[in-house]
């Protein structure tokens, strides 16, 4: 066997692997209590990864299962370079989803099918297909299912989330409309996302009333 593919193999696992130890750094933007430790960018790809496969199980979607995780698996590898961005960053979506495709770009540059993942990556940024379209509404619905979680577990409080959130319009109207926690702003903020999905739509609002401890 050729060197240069052996080497290409061990390169990108360790350079992939380093999100193993990288916290979801968004929850720091809501200043979430440190009593237990936070979830990793892999434990959310796995999170969006069995959402998807629950989703499909239980609604009979006709998708293909395969592509969708791949872009769940593809798409968190551009934080390696350009780190976790979440709304309040400052960040357009357009310009995230330009950077992040450079970021995955730089990541699979040596590999012999890199075609192969960013084309993934244009599929899953133009959302155009089904499977795009489910993958990225997958990967949003997991950080609300986890702000519901990190609620529950009472590590949420309006007195920590920082100004820059609070002050956002945005957050004002939602909370103005009665929102009573955190993660009550955190999923109706979110909400918007899943208009176009009925089975996301029924999902969300089912989670609002869904207990997620005893």
């Amino acid at each position: 066997m050729e060197q240069t593919k052996l080497e290409n193999v061990l390169n990108l696992y360790y350079e992939t692997a380093k999100l193993k130890e990288v916290e979801r750094s968004g929850w720091n933007t809501w200043n979430i209590s440190r009593n237990k430790r936070v979830e990793s960018i892999p434990e959310h790809v796995y999170g969006a990864q069995q959402l998807a496969y629950a989703i499909y199980s239980e609604f009979d979607i006709d998708i293909d299962l395969f592509k969708v995780n791949s872009m769940l698996a593809y798409h968190e590898t551009e934080e390696i370079n350009i780190g976790d961005l979440d709304p309040f960053s400052g960040v357009s979506a357009a310009k995230k989803a330009k950077i992040g495709k450079q970021a995955v770009e730089k990541t699979v540059s040596k590999m012999k099918k890199k075609n192969f993942i960013t084309s993934l990556i244009d599929e899953f940024n133009e959302r155009k297909t089904p499977e795009a379209k489910f993958a990225y509404l997958c990967d949003k619905m997991e950080a609300d299912l986890m702000a519901k979680k990190y609620q529950d577990e009472g590590r949420f409080s309006f007195d920590k989330v920082s100004s820059r959130i609070l002050d956002d319009e945005r957050i004002q109207a939602i909370m103005s409309n009665g929102a009573n926690t955190v993660a009550d702003v955190f999923i109706e903020f979110d909400v918007p996302k899943y208009t176009e999905s009925k089975i996301f739509s029924e999902l969300i609002q089912f989670l609002k009333e869904y207990k997620t401890t005893p």
